[in-house]
């Protein structure tokens, strides 16, 4: 199947290691600037040392690319129970993720920004 060069919304299924459930992570493609950025945040020098930061930098631009997840995937607990996370309901839906599902999230960033394979 050829890649379609057009603005579409892609998704991964991912096995979540806590609830034992799959989730689906719905992002968009990210830009060349944004590829070039995530490169180039994965070493920063501080005090003329380097220092290594891939799980900021895939933490940061997962949260940039993702833009939602399978209905129910995640819930909050608020004054009426457990509900579903709803980016309609939540506009802090990312704040959330980046506090409590990092690992998700940082996953989608390395798939998608590192996950390039060559074919034997």
């Amino acid at each position: 199947m050829a890649r379609m060069l057009k603005e579409r919304v892609h998704s991964l299924v991912v096995h979540d290691p806590v609830s034992g459930a799959e989730v689906t992570l719905h992002y968009r493609l990210p830009t060349s600037e944004e590829r070039v950025a995530y490169q180039l945040s994965a070493f920063r020098l501080e005090g003329g040392e380097r220092r290594f930061c891939l799980g900021e930098t895939r933490l940061k631009f997962g949260l940039e690319i993702m833009t939602g997840f399978g209905a129910g995937d995640f819930l909050v607990t608020e004054a009426d129970g457990e509900l579903p996370l709803d980016p309609g309901r939540h506009p802090d839906w990312k704040e959330r993720l980046k506090e409590h599902a990092p690992d998700l999230v940082s996953f989608l960033a390395q798939r998608v920004f590192e996950g390039l394979r060559v074919v034997p």
